[in-house]
């Protein structure tokens, strides 16, 4: 997958108490990210040593409420790889004649176009998961929804061949375009997105919001004693996006940005004018000519970016020239840093960023070497997940869906684990990671249930 904000607006912990004694509710949303964000202070305040990687082990299968979770955790353990690889899944029509108790599952991605390298990564990741359940009653249809220019096409190519349910599609403009169809035929759908905007009741985003990333920067730079943070943001969707969440949480924890600036495209592609605007954002005043060398305190201890990698790329060094570095400050990202353009930069070392759980790699890599030869990618480990909830609900009432999908233990896979709110939005778990000698640490590890 590539390692930019290919996705334009569809970007890109310690354990929180169980709550199954009441339903996971919009409204109380905002607790569970607060009560992340207290654990995570309770953790940095006791300076724990640093956690090994552990592979999660799953969910207490005595908090679900059935055996929802306990049947998602076999499947997701399953490791029985195909003897030859999988054959590319054929676009075709679909004969509305469908046999008694088979579940259709439809899969609304770029099969062609720009973006056919991710559909191609996403169709494998459900193809896996298909095959790793061996279910003989699960049926996959995949769809081309091109860019999102023909989604709406797929969609209801989707509900023509009586679709049981529908994952993806991936980009935003897709899912306005596709959703319309599918509520209409009352057919519930997996979102690909990780677009918090386009969550809605009865399709559900499985993707990793970039919102609940810098909710776990901003617990650990608050618990550390971080009181004067500032906001550097890129005129961007993404950026704004990032920038916006960063002020409201913020004003949730207590404090207010202690200054915020957004950097245009054209300042950005010219070195004169984010010079001028970076000096003047971090008060840069030269030493006088008799003056001794002396280290000055910084008006910043912590500095979230709000941009993609080739904005901190763009800024950092910068930033460091106007002794705004992350050697005097703490530098916060997102999960686009975790790539090897970022890791080396010298002006980014001690930079934090939150990633999406890492724990089952190992075993997933194993699983798609099976396979395939290459490396899987993010999107991937999203699509195996998406197809194996699928595949779970396939063996119940359709009218129990939706409970179903709202379990109050949530879920553990290959993506890490996660919630679905009654809006469409999730929950996720993410790890936190410290850039250190060009090498992506990790800091923290994700929990095992949300």
């Amino acid at each position: 997958v590539p390692t930019g904000n290919v996705m334009g607006d569809d970007v890109e912990l310690s354990e929180v108490p169980d709550s199954t004694d009441k339903p996971f509710t919009e409204q109380n949303a905002d607790d569970v990210i607060n009560n992340i964000i207290w654990k995570i202070q309770s953790e940095v305040a006791r300076k724990p040593k640093p956690a090994e990687n552990v592979i999660p082990e799953g969910q207490d299968p005595s908090l679900a409420r059935d055996a929802l979770e306990a049947a998602f955790a076999l499947l997701a353990q399953k490791a029985k790889p195909l003897d030859a690889p999988v054959d590319d899944v054929v676009v075709r029509e679909w004969s509305p004649e469908k046999a008694e108790g088979v579940t259709r599952v439809a899969l609304l991605l770029p099969v062609t176009g720009p973006y056919r390298h991710m559909g191609d990564e996403l169709r494998r990741g459900a193809e896996l998961a298909l095959f790793s359940a061996q279910n003989p009653m699960i049926k996959l249809m995949v769809y081309d929804t091109i860019g999102g220019q023909r989604a709406r096409r797929a969609a209801e190519e989707a509900v023509a061949a009586q679709s049981d349910i529908i994952i993806g599609p991936l980009f935003s403009n897709a899912v306005s375009a596709a959703r319309g169809v599918a509520d209409q035929a009352g057919i519930p759908m997996l979102l690909l997105s990780n677009n918090a905007l386009v969550a809605a009741s009865g399709s559900w985003l499985m993707g990793y919001l970039p919102e609940q990333q810098l909710d776990l920067l901003l617990g650990h730079a608050v618990a550390d004693g971080r009181k004067n943070l500032a906001i550097i943001a890129e005129d961007t969707a993404f950026g704004k996006r990032l920038a916006a969440h960063a002020s409201r949480r913020l004003d949730q924890l207590g404090l207010t940005a202690k200054d915020s600036i957004v950097l245009r495209e054209e300042a950005l592609a010219k070195e004169d004018l984010v010079k001028r605007a970076i000096k003047r954002f971090v008060r840069y005043q030269p030493p006088a000519e008799d003056e001794l060398a002396t280290v000055k305190e910084p008006v910043f201890d912590a500095l979230i970016f709000a941009g993609g990698a080739e904005f901190a790329l763009r800024t950092a060094p910068v930033l460091a020239y106007y002794d705004l570095g992350s050697d005097a400050v703490m530098y916060l990202g997102n999960a686009q840093w975790n790539q090897n353009r970022i890791l080396s930069e010298p002006s980014l070392q001690g930079g934090l960023f939150a990633f999406r759980p890492s724990g089952t790699d190992v075993k997933f890599v194993e699983k798609w070497n099976g396979v395939w030869s290459d490396q899987p990618g993010l999107l991937a480990r999203l699509s195996f997940d998406a197809m194996a909830l699928a595949e779970v609900l396939s063996g119940k009432d359709k009218a129990g869906w939706q409970n179903e999908l709202l379990s109050n233990v949530g879920f553990n896979g290959f993506s890490g684990a996660f919630r679905f709110l009654p809006g469409g939005a999730n929950v996720r778990a993410f790890e936190l990671r410290q850039i250190i000698a060009g090498k992506s640490q990790l800091l923290q590890p994700a929990p095992d249930k949300i």
